[in-house]
C-alpha cells in the first residue's frame, strides 16, 4: 500500500468537486480553514461551482478536473468540495497509476468513498475526512485530527492508551470484544453496497471495516448489509468499527442498533461510537493503511480504540516527499 507524503504548511493543494454542487458560502468557510488554520494554498478551476442538475457539472468537466488535480506537479493533496452523488460515474475513467507513482492525499467522505474504494483497491491509502463544505463548521478537535494525519502526529507507543490526535480514534462501546488488525477500508455503507459486484469494490477479506451513513432508514441499512453479506463481500472481514449513523432512525427503531445487530453476527471484534461520518464532528481516518481495532472485553481497561499504526509506517524523508 502506497502512503501519500505528509504535508507542510505552505503546500499547494487542489480543490475539486467530483460529485454534487455546493453552496458557495459553505465552501468559502472551508477554504478559510485550509488557508488560515492549516496554512495550505488551495487551488481550483474557475468552473468549480458548475451545476448540471444534481451534479457539479457534467461528467466531462468533473473528470477533466480530476485529471488536472492528479497531474498538477505542485499540488500535494486533493480536497473534495462536497459529497452527494456523482463520483461513481467517473470510476471507469479514473486511472490510479499516476497517483501510485506520485502519491497525493485524497481527502473527503460520503460520495467520495467511491474514489477511496477504487484507489484503495489499486494500492493507495487515502483520507476519509471532512469535505470543505463541512470543514468550515467542524470543531477544533476534528480540524486538529485532520492536521495531525496530514502533517504529522504519530501514535503513542502504548497501544492500550487513549490515542493521541492523528494516532487513532476512541470509540464509545464494545459490541463484540477482541482485537484485530488489517487494512482499514470502507466508509459509507450505501456506497459500499452500490459498488458491490463492480470492479471497484475493495476486497474486504482480512480488513477492518469502517461503516457510517446518513439519512438512511433502518430497513435500508439492513438491506445494504444483507446485500453485502449475500454477495460474500463480508466473508473474512477481520473486524468492524462503527461510526456515525446520522438521521438514520425511524418509527422508534435506531439505525445504529440495526447495524450493530447485523455486524455482530459476523463473529469478529466490533466496536461502535467512532466519531467519523456525517456529524459536524467528523474525525479523519486513513483508509487502505493497516490499523488495529481494540474492543475491550469484561475486565479489560480502557475504551475501544482504532489505532492508525500503518499510517505512520513511513521511512525517513519519504514521509515528506
Amino acid at each position: 500500500m502506497r502512503l501519500p507524503p505528509l504535508l507542510r504548511r505552505g503546500d499547494p493543494v487542489r480543490v475539486i468537486a467530483p460529485s454534487s454542487p455546493f453552496e458557495p458560502e459553505q465552501l468559502a468557510r472551508g477554504l478559510a480553514v485550509l488557508r488560515d488554520r492549516l496554512g495550505l494554498e488551495p487551488r481550483m478551476r474557475a468552473d468549480l461551482g458548475a451545476r448540471a442538475r444534481y451534479l457539479a457539472g457534467d461528467d466531462a468537466r468533473r473528470l477533466e478536473e480530476w485529471r488536472e488535480a492528479v497531474a498538477d506537479p505542485d499540488a500535494r493533496a486533493i480536497f473534495c468540495a462536497r459529497g452527494g452523488f456523482g463520483a461513481s460515474r467517473l470510476l471507469p475513467e479514473v486511472d490510479p497509476a499516476p497517483l501510485l507513482e506520485r502519491p497525493k492525499a485524497l481527502v473527503g467522505f460520503s460520495d467520495v468513498c467511491a474514489l477511496h474504494a477504487a484507489l484503495n483497491r489499486a494500492g493507495l491509502a487515502t483520507v476519509h475526512g471532512p469535505v470543505l463544505t463541512q470543514l468550515g463548521r467542524a470543531p477544533e478537535a476534528a480540524v486538529a485530527q485532520l492536521e495531525a494525519l496530514l502533517m504529522g502526529g504519530g501514535p503513542r507507543p502504548d497501544p492500550w492508551a487513549p490515542p493521541a490526535a492523528g494516532a487513532g480514534l476512541p470509540g464509545t462501546a464494545t459490541v463484540r470484544p477482541g482485537r484485530a488488525a488489517g487494512p482499514l477500508l470502507g466508509g459509507s455503507l450505501t456506497l459500499l453496497a452500490h459498488l458491490c459486484g463492480t470492479p471497484f469494490m475493495p476486497r474486504l477479506e482480512g480488513a477492518l471495516l469502517l461503516l457510517e451513513d446518513v439519512g438512511e432508514k433502518p430497513y435500508r441499512l439492513d438491506r445494504y448489509l444483507t446485500q453485502l453479506r449475500l454477495a460474500g463481500a463480508l466473508d473474512g472481514v477481520a473486524g468492524v468499527a462503527l461510526g456515525q449513523f446520522t438521521e438514520c432512525d425511524a418509527a422508534g427503531v435506531r439505525g445504529a442498533e440495526v447495524v450493530r445487530e447485523l455486524v455482530s453476527g459476523l463473529g469478529v471484534p466490533v466496536a461502535e461510537g467512532f466519531p467519523a461520518g456525517h456529524d459536524d464532528a467528523n474525525f479523519s481516518v486513513p483508509l487502505g493503511a493497516r490499523a488495529t481495532l481494540v474492543a475491550p472485553g469484561p475486565g479489560d481497561e480502557g475504551a475501544p480504540r482504532l489505532l492508525f499504526d500503518g499510517w505512520w509506517a513511513r521511512e525517513g524523508e519519504g514521509a515528506r516527499r
